[in-house]
């Protein structure tokens, strides 16, 4: 059983994994990338990624996961200011 990463940010608990390993091949050093995802626990709010330098996420202490997420994006368009669609929120 795999124990992974918790936070807390936004009010919620987020729970962090690494996805994916986006190095398509290349063998240099900086071009390797994995997709750090944080997922919401209640499943009320859309996953969010990131992608980041590979190894990364496993030197992250929890400050430095909090700040990970505030750039990550929720993932399938769902941003802030896409026309026609009214947010939740307002």
């Amino acid at each position: 059983m795999v124990v992974w990463r918790r936070i807390r940010a936004d009010g919620c608990e987020w729970e962090v994994r690494v996805v994916a390993d986006e190095s398509n091949g290349r063998a240099e050093p900086g071009a390797r990338r994995e997709i750090l995802e944080f997922r919401a626990l209640d499943g009320l709010r859309p996953p969010r990624r990131l992608a980041l330098p590979a190894g990364a996420a496993a030197r992250m202490d929890d400050a430095a996961l909090r700040a990970a997420y505030r750039r990550a994006r929720p993932i399938g368009a769902e941003l802030y200011g896409r026309p026609g669609k009214r947010m939740a929120d307002a």
